[in-house]
């Protein structure tokens, strides 16, 4: 008899070392998967959750981890759940081979973001027996509750015929949960809590979580790939129900807001932040947003609540290019959004992309130019990805564009695709070189030291200054013979 009903397995993943944020060494838990363990097990089903990333973050090691702490210790599950991102997709599937060859009678099921937009190659892996397509909880307690696979909506899965040859059967896609409050928190005991850390440009020191309290985005760029076509919401009570419990029984006090739009629900986010000033004074948070989403009155009270640091995703200055990829912002809305946040108080980083449809060296150097006048506290750089899903992806794939031959490449650090206008050199050269243009110039490093008056932040100046020595000198090749691309 099994021990478990499901054990999850959330593969190791960490960006690549040729990634700036690589150098700050953050990981959180696999939310998604924590909210699916929650969801069945408050059926009364019973689960447990390997996340890698912290249990064995050595992805060779696997095997010898899984056979020492659960094979030869008799510990089997009815179903293996292997949640995975496109630039571990690889790695979900040796996980699903390892258990497959220690169980092989276990039923392992594949989902995640990347399964969801590729089940079609990757259900003929001889590991996978079934992929999750969108949202998991209804559909993996339907699969636990052993009702026939050709009923349970959101699932493709392989069957076995008359003649012993396999066929696929791709059912209806799953209604995407309108209500997140029927969702229970994440089943944090599962996790070991305190083995998470924040990033470094929001790190202070203190104990750090991340929590998602919407699905969706109502965004409509090019390249990004959509799991849930809408927007649903937790409600501000709900996510005080989590924000307690962490504060609380787990001494977190730091949250990082991981919702593609935390700011979607103006009334929302102001009636969370009434509740976060009066129940949990102290806490600090950040957030993503876009830069059509906010205004003054609304980060004065994300700043009063605890509010410390917004994202924006502006992707680009030249008005083609925005057109191109579909941003639907302009760069009037970007001035005013980045000079609201900062009057109020709140540190912004914005994110631009390289090598985007449309993209000149001259549109680059523009940006450049653009960057210096705008001013924010801090700045991420990408190189243009069209994400498995996106509207681009299938397009440039079947034009024979998509160059990457590995989905390990869709890391936001080198091309995956050609550009008519650019070699992937140039695009690299400009990466690097958007990022000492900002991070060395004089004004960063006067104002980073301005800070340090603040406890808090010597801290995060330390680990920052560390993680950018670091990821510069690893590149410093290419920054000389690149200086001119």
């Amino acid at each position: 008899m099994p021990e478990y009903d499901v054990i999850f397995i959330a593969p190791p993943f960490r960006q690549g070392n040729e990634t700036m944020w690589k150098q700050f060494d953050y990981f959180f838990p696999p939310y998604g998967m924590a909210q699916i363990a929650a969801y069945v097990r408050e059926k009364s089903y019973s689960v447990h959750l390997i996340d890698c990333i912290t249990a064995c973050p050595d992805l060779n090691d696997f095997p010898r981890y899984f056979r020492e702490n659960y094979t030869e210790k008799g510990i089997r599950a009815r179903f293996y759940g292997i949640t995975a991102v496109t630039p571990i997709i690889n790695h979900a599937l040796m996980i699903g081979q390892w258990v497959r060859e220690s169980d092989p009678a276990a039923t392992i099921i594949l989902g995640g973001p990347h399964p969801t937009h590729m089940a079609g190659e990757l259900i003929h892996h001889p590991a996978i027996d079934a992929i999750v397509m969108g949202e998991g909880e209804l559909t993996f307690l339907e699969l636990l509750e052993k009702q026939e696979w050709k009923n349970i909506h959101g699932l493709l899965f392989k069957t076995r015929g008359e003649d012993g040859q396999f066929s696929l059967v791709r059912n209806p896609e799953r209604e995407q949960i309108a209500d997140l409050d029927t969702i229970p928190l994440p089943a944090y005991d599962l996790v070991d809590v305190n083995a998470y850390k924040a990033p470094g440009y929001s790190h202070r020191g203190v104990p750090s979580m991340s929590v998602v309290t919407s699905r969706g985005c109502t965004g409509r760029c090019s390249f990004c790939s959509k799991v849930f076509h809408k927007v649903s919401m937790r409600s501000p009570g709900h996510i005080m129900e989590e924000l307690r419990l962490l504060y609380h029984q787990y001494g977190i006090r730091q949250i990082i807001f991981y919702d593609d739009t935390f700011t979607i629900s103006r009334e929302r986010i102001i009636g969370l932040c009434e509740r976060i000033r009066e129940e949990l004074p102290g806490l600090v948070w950040t957030c993503f947003a876009r830069v059509d989403t906010v205004d003054a009155e609304l980060l004065k009270s994300m700043k009063t609540a605890g509010c410390e640091h917004v994202m924006y995703g502006v992707e680009n200055f030249d008005t083609n290019v925005l057109q191109m990829i579909r941003k639907n912002i302009s760069v009037d809305q970007v001035f005013s959004a980045v000079r609201a946040t900062q009057a109020a108080g709140i540190e912004c980083r914005v994110s631009l992309m390289i090598g985007n449809p449309g993209e000149t060296k001259d549109t680059i150097k523009y940006n450049m130019k653009m960057i210096r006048k705008l001013k924010p506290d801090y700045l991420q750089v990408l190189i243009f990805h069209p994400l498995p899903g996106a509207p681009l992806y299938q397009e440039w794939r079947e034009e024979g564009r998509i160059t990457a031959e590995r989905w390990e490449d869709f890391n936001f650090t080198r091309p995956v695709s050609e550009h008519p206008n650019l070699t992937p050199k140039q695009i690299r050269s400009y990466y690097l070189r958007m990022y000492a243009a900002f991070y060395l110039h004089p004004r960063f490093i006067f104002n980073e030291l301005l800070k340090l008056n603040r406890k808090a932040q010597w801290s995060r100046i330390y680990w920052g200054g560390r993680a950018l020595l670091s990821f510069f000198f690893k590149n410093l090749r290419l920054l000389m013979k690149g200086g001119k691309p």
